[in-house]
């Protein structure tokens, strides 16, 4: 590594550990080849704080750490725009998990290559992310955590969270290819990716997904528009309702919906690379703002995303397979797009947004982080935020949106 490639420190929070002993682990939620073997007495280093809580703290007969932490030299963050990754092995440390995010990651390392012909390129602490990464067969994925006999075939180290320490993305998001683009120099995005929707097939009924959840109700869609989506398209092919078992939102979900008959309904995907393998075999979609939106991108997936708190603007970037439609909601506290990635927590413990709490921003300082049952439950049943529950009366304007925009894909 020269001496520039190794100038800066890692500014993502790392823990060391040794294993006594040859160990494997499988993280949960990934497709079984993502599953990492550990050499006995190797230094390792990962940043995933489940892993670190779940896994090495729990056994320390097997795991030695490091209570200290660490950190890496790697790439300073000023070298970035002019540094010659021309033919190089180039190690990216992960700083989220979060779905999107690392879609667009891997958007960028795609280009970063086809830039500068690297000889390699590898990522760590990927996490449940893990599969997302595996579809480019050019990427050395490292799961959950990496061994100094690895990290050594590498010739630099970049941590991409020193760009991600610039921003605040829970009171405004950003389009992180655009930005990871121009952090480098302005390369050019990749041409594997085009950022136009494949046509839809002619001569066969369409495969459509209707995949109403997010992370958050602050952007999953009211199970009764879901219904009408599924309801309105299945005029115009085969409907497969999408949900998440896992999450909280998904069981409600079951509970809220009536659905016609005959209608498939996957409660779940097993893995990250299974809902991945399902995006890819869909002809058109109707989705939340969420990560499987951002993971239509990897496919030239057609369809139609609702926005409520965030610009599609931003979060779309270059793309254009997926035609935006947002809640045209405006209130005496907030408006759409407000911004807002997250619920916030209020002085007195309550749980929402602005116009849901009939409170500034400024009042509003602290994010909801701990799991709350029954504010999700809440928020999606009962007592949707402002905008969530204007959509709600939007049924059949947003299924005729989402008609129109089928037919015209069809028409092309």
């Amino acid at each position: 590594m020269s001496a520039l490639a190794r100038s800066g420190r890692t500014r993502t929070p790392l823990v060391s550990f040794r294993p006594n002993s040859p160990f494997r682990f499988h993280q949960a939620g990934t497709d079984a080849a993502t599953a990492q073997d550990g050499r006995g007495g190797e230094v390792c280093h990962t940043t995933l704080a489940q892993f670190t809580r779940n896994v090495l703290a729990r056994h320390p007969q097997q795991f030695r750490l490091d209570p200290a932490g660490t950190s890496l030299p790697c790439l300073p963050r000023e070298a970035w725009p002019g540094f010659d990754f021309t033919g190089k092995r180039a190690l990216f440390l992960l700083p989220s998990q979060a779905l999107g995010s690392n879609v667009c990651t891997l958007l960028f390392l795609a280009a970063l290559r086809d830039r500068y012909r690297l000889r390699g390129v590898g990522v760590f602490c990927a996490g449940s992310a893990a599969d997302i990464y595996r579809t480019d067969p050019a990427i050395e994925v490292f799961t959950l955590w990496i061994g100094a006999r690895d990290m050594k075939r590498f010739d630099v180290l970049v941590d991409l969270g020193h760009l991600e320490s610039r921003r605040d993305i829970d009171i405004w998001p950003v389009d992180m290819e655009g930005e990871l683009l121009e952090a480098f120099g302005g390369i050019p995005p990749a041409p594997t990716y085009p950022p136009t929707a494949r046509a839809l097939p002619k001569d066969r009924p369409a495969r459509i997904a209707v995949m109403p959840l997010s992370s958050t109700p602050m952007r999953t869609l009211p199970p009764a528009v879901a219904g009408a989506l599924v309801a309105g398209l299945s005029t115009r092919g085969q409907v497969t309702l999408c949900l998440n078992d896992n999450q909280q939102q998904g069981r409600l979900y079951h509970r809220a919906l009536s659905l016609p008959a005959g209608v498939p309904v996957v409660d779940s995907y097993p893995t990250v690379g299974g809902l991945l393998r399902a995006l890819a075999d869909f002809d058109y979609a109707v989705l939340a703002d969420s990560g499987p939106a951002h993971m239509t991108k990897l496919f030239a997936l057609p369809g139609m995303a609702i926005y409520s708190s965030a610009p599609p603007t931003v979060l779309q970037g270059r793309f254009r397979n997926l035609a935006p439609w947002t809640v045209p909601f405006v209130g005496p506290d907030c408006a759409a797009p407000c911004g807002l990635a997250k619920l916030r927590i209020a002085a007195d413990g309550r749980v929402g947004c602005m116009g849901s709490l009939s409170l500034p921003l400024d009042r509003l300082p602290r994010v909801a982080q701990a799991a709350d049952p029954a504010a999700v439950e809440r928020l999606l049943l009962q007592d949707p935020i402002p905008c969530i529950a204007h959509l709600g009366g939007m049924g059949t304007t947003v299924v005729l949106a989402a008609l129109q925009d089928f037919d015209a894909r069809l028409r092309e």
